[in-house]
Formats: structure tokens, sequence, C-alpha cells
């Protein structure tokens, strides 16, 4: 089973979340996984919240995402500097903020958070169909930076 894997490194800064959604489509469907799929619309909102979360609660220090897919797998790593642990929270309708894990939850056939040594790791999985995958013999490896 090939695996593909790539990661880098972004500034906490809003314009993160944005850059951050690009190289993970551009990632992806480079592997083959068919644009404008269910499973890739899922993985890009989920990673939007998950860097959204890491700018916001986790300081001024840059953060790392590494995305692999492996077979019919797909996992999203945001590693940040704060140690502070999310918490599911269900907010009321008229709240504006609250609900990044709540659609993580959702969205993933998996999810956690994990401390470690410089921070803390969120990271969620998603099970890739295979209608959402293209030929991938056509597919090249995606470029480090889009």
């Amino acid at each position: 089973m090939e695996t593909h894997q790539l990661s880098f490194v972004l500034p906490s800064t809003p314009r993160a979340v944005t850059d951050t959604r690009h190289r993970v489509l551009a990632a992806l469907c480079g592997w083959g996984l068919q644009p404008g799929s269910d499973v890739l619309d899922s993985v890009e909102l989920a990673t939007s919240e998950l860097v959204t979360n890491a700018v916001k609660h986790a300081g001024p220090e840059p953060f790392s995402v590494d995305i692999r897919l492996r077979g019919g797998l797909v996992r999203i790593d945001v590693c940040d500097a704060g140690y502070e642990l999310p918490r599911l929270s269900l907010p009321g309708s008229a709240d504006e903020n609250g609900r990044g894990l709540l659609i993580v939850t959702t969205l993933a056939a998996r999810h956690d958070v994990e401390l470690t040594p410089t921070g803390k790791r969120c990271w969620a999985e998603f099970e890739v169909p295979l209608e959402a995958i293209v030929d991938t013999k056509a597919a090249s490896a995606a470029p480090s930076h889009p």
C-alpha cells in the first residue's frame, strides 16, 4: 500500500487557515482523491477547524500540519505550542463560536488530542470510499509548496 505524506509549518495568523486548506486540497487531489467528493469536503472543513483552533487558542508560535494518505485512510495532524486541551461544547443557536470540535467530531471517523513535549497534537482520520479515488496511476505526488 502506497503512503503519501506532506508536512509544513505556518505562522499562527488567520491567513494560515486558507493556506493550509489550499495545501491539503492540492495534496489530496494530487494523490488521487476526487475533487468535490464528500470525503474531500469533510477533510477540508475539519482541517479548517483544527487550524482555526490552533491560531485562536495556542498563541503566536508557528504550528505544523501533517497530512497522510495510506490506503483508504486520510489523517490530518495539527501540532501547536498550546497545552490547553480543546473541549467539546454545545453552543447556543445565537453563539458565533464554539462549534469547531463538534464539526470535527461529526465529520471524522476518529479524532483525538494528545499532549506532546512541545504542546499538543490534534488529529482527525477520514475513511476514503473507493468512489472518491480517481485513477491513481495518473495522479502524481502533490508539490510540497502549492
